[in-house]
Order: structure tokens, then sequence, then C-alpha cells
């Protein structure tokens, strides 16, 4: 696997930790359109979406099946995300 394919597939990892890391900033829409993430970064993002309430809208690529679990559970906890689509 080359150096490349190994940070696209921790992009969504990255940006959840650096969303979790700042929960302070005003960042309110994320917009991953045409973006695979992993199950992992998914995973992360969705976790930063919990943890930073002032991210409002998200815009998602290609989940996976279990992509589709992980998000019915984050609306099911968020009260502050408006729109998770994709």
């Amino acid at each position: 696997m080359s150096k490349n394919t190994d940070l696209k597939s921790k992009t969504g990892i990255f940006i959840g930790d650096a969303l979790i890391t700042n929960c302070d900033h005003p960042i309110e829409k994320l917009n991953f359109k045409n973006v695979y993430l992993e199950d992992d970064g998914l995973l992360r993002i969705l976790e930063a979406c919990n943890a930073n309430k002032n991210i409002k809208k998200v815009t998602l690529g290609y989940v996976s099946n279990n992509g589709l679990r992980l998000m019915g559970q984050t609306l099911k906890i968020n009260k502050t995300l408006e729109k998770l689509k994709f």
C-alpha cells in the first residue's frame, strides 16, 4: 500500500480529531461530497459532530452499509445536527 493510499484512508480520522480537539471553533458545515470515508474515518467525523455542537450540516460522499448504521445512531444522539445527507 502506498503512502498516499494510507493518507487517504485516514483523512476522516485526521479531520475528526481536529474537529474534536478544536470544539470552540465555529465550523458549521462539513462537505465530503465525492469522498469515500472508510468506516473508521466516518466514525471519527460522526464523533466530532457529537463533540463539536457548532456543526449543523454534514454532506457525505460514499458510505458503506455499516456507515449508514453509524449515521443513524449519530442522528439519534446528536440534537444540534440539523442535516446529515449524502
